[in-house]
């Protein structure tokens, strides 16, 4: 999902890769993506730092914070390994947790964006969590429902309403793309406005001192 910061004007567009992502023909100033930038090298219960944070700042919502995998895990994915394997790499360390199956899931994605990243791309493109988002545009306020429930698909679009998003459904046509669900346009919506957001210098960030990782990276979420 793109918006022109002058204009308004909308535009969503699916694209198979990351690295269309960031081909794309507007070539925005600003990118919020809600995939994990900076990975551990040793998982620690409860994930990075900026995880931890967000849950708490989500509070009845923190569910929806997944903890990212470590380096080693993503190594051992990288090497064909299943479910399994991966997260007993994962759980190597002092009290090393497993890798949640909804990492595991997304690990494809993960390691897309993570092949890609660097230092100086960071400075454009920053990990956003849609909940934190959605809390931030709701005036500090967490969403009530989860957002495959009726009512809380209802106070997303309410929210993002008030940000200018009238009918983001009707972007993407009828029948919607295949493997676009309502929830997926919900979160692009409000990563969009993240984007801006971090356009115009506005964004903030958790944790206050950000540290990096093993490649330079961040370790922090924009919202």
């Amino acid at each position: 999902m793109l918006r022109h910061l002058d204009t308004r004007a909308l535009v969503g567009r699916v694209v198979p890769t990351f690295g269309d992502v960031l081909a794309v023909p507007e070539r925005p100033r600003a990118l919020a993506v809600d995939i994990p930038i900076g990975l551990p090298d040793v998982a620690v219960a409860g994930g990075r730092e900026c995880d931890r944070l967000a849950r708490t700042l989500l509070g009845a919502r923190a569910s929806s914070v997944f903890s990212p995998p470590s380096r080693r895990a993503l190594k051992a994915f990288a090497n064909r390994r299943g479910y399994r394997a991966v997260s007993t790499a994962n759980a190597v360390g002092p009290n090393g947790p497993r890798l949640s199956l909804q990492s595991y899931n997304i690990l494809p994605k993960i390691a897309e964006v993570d092949a890609l990243m660097t230092p100086a791309l960071q400075r454009s493109v920053r990990e956003a969590h849609p909940e934190l988002c959605f809390a931030q545009a709701n005036a500090g306020r967490p969403m009530k429902a989860a957002k495959k429930q009726p009512s809380g698909r209802s106070e997303r679009l309410a929210v993002l309403r008030d940000l200018g998003f009238a009918d983001p459904f009707a972007l993407f046509g009828t029948p919607r793309p295949r493997g676009v669900a309502p929830d997926d346009i919900l979160d692009a919506c409000i990563t969009c406005w993240t984007a801006e957001r971090i356009a115009r210098s506005l964004a903030v960030a958790v944790p206050s001192s950000v540290p990096v990782d093993a490649r330079g990276l961040r370790m922090e979420i924009v919202w």
